[in-house]
């Protein structure tokens, strides 16, 4: 086991470019994971890294060794998904990146009900807007937003995101309701920086280059910020629905199409489905069914 721990501390180090980032990806210490690899290198008699102030970069030597190393842990990672796979109780940790704002709305409302269901069951959920690598960053499912997902994985579609123009009823109030889709380049606009909808809005037939007067980077902001009456923001229905059946938001041009993509779970190609990962899409499904949010 001491050579396999090097070994991984080793491909991430090449991963990631760096003994502060492995540590953080391996939730070890960047003292122990530096003297880890350096171990593995005095066992092999060979230097693996070239280490320098600004970055750590494989050697030759090191290239040729990652690359049967990242085999190594790609065939350790299959082979604990399918003994996972031959539990008939599903169970054990599992890792789940889901974007900001869903995974509060919709991921952790539901837990208490999948908890109860699969007590042998432990989450670490992953909040944020950044879509993470899953293999590199240990992922086991993530929930991804996109009109397209990656092809290189396993997806399957859980429920339908569309985005909605919407602003709160005082600024409406305020700065007159747009009745056609240019009439919003006359208005206060909120952008959301992950998205194209930053400076580049899709309403019925047109497609229009904006100026937003505030840009948010995060989906709970573009809430807090649209529900201040800040502006018109281009947001995803389901993020605001509480708020457009309470009346605090409403939604303009709805007669126009606004695009629309898909709520996916997604795992690795090289992953089996384990009875943890297949558990939690399926509770999922009929979590967000039951909320309204169809496929």
């Amino acid at each position: 086991m001491e050579a396999f721990s090097g070994i991984e501390a080793f491909a991430r180090v090449v991963e990631t470019g760096s003994f502060t980032a492995a540590a953080q990806a391996l939730q070890s210490a960047k003292s122990s994971v530096s003297e880890t690899v350096r171990a593995l290198e005095e066992r092999m008699g060979v230097r693996l890294l070239d280490r320098t102030t600004r970055r750590v970069r494989p050697t030759e030597a090191g290239s040729a060794f990652y690359r049967h190393c990242r085999k190594l842990l790609d065939d350790l990672a299959a082979a604990r998904s399918e003994a996972q796979a031959a539990q008939k109780e599903p169970g054990g940790r599992l890792r789940i990146a889901a974007p900001d704002g869903f995974a509060e709305h919709y991921i952790v409302p539901g837990l208490p009900a999948f908890f109860a269901a699969y007590p042998t069951i432990e989450v670490e959920l992953i909040a944020g807007s950044a879509a993470l690598r899953l293999v590199e960053e240990g992922i086991d499912l993530a929930i991804r937003i996109v009109e397209r997902p990656e092809p290189s994985l396993v997806v399957r579609r859980i429920a339908t995101s569309r985005v909605v123009i919407a602003a709160a009823p005082a600024y409406l109030a305020q700065h007159g309701t747009p009745r056609k889709p240019r009439d919003i380049l006359g208005h206060r606009l909120i952008g959301f920086a992950p998205l194209p909808w930053r400076d580049t809005w899709r309403i019925g037939t047109e497609t229009m280059a904006v100026q937003p007067r505030l840009v948010v980077n995060s989906s709970e902001a573009l809430r807090a910020a649209a529900l201040a009456g800040l502006g018109l923001a281009a947001i995803p229905e389901w993020l605001i629905a509480d708020a457009l059946a309470a009346g605090l938001l409403a939604r303009v041009l709805a007669s126009h199409e606004t695009p629309s993509g898909g709520i996916y779970a997604v795992y690795p190609t090289n992953r089996l489905l384990a009875p943890k990962i297949r558990a939690f899409v399926d509770h999922t499904v009929r979590d967000l069914r039951s909320r309204g949010l169809s496929r």
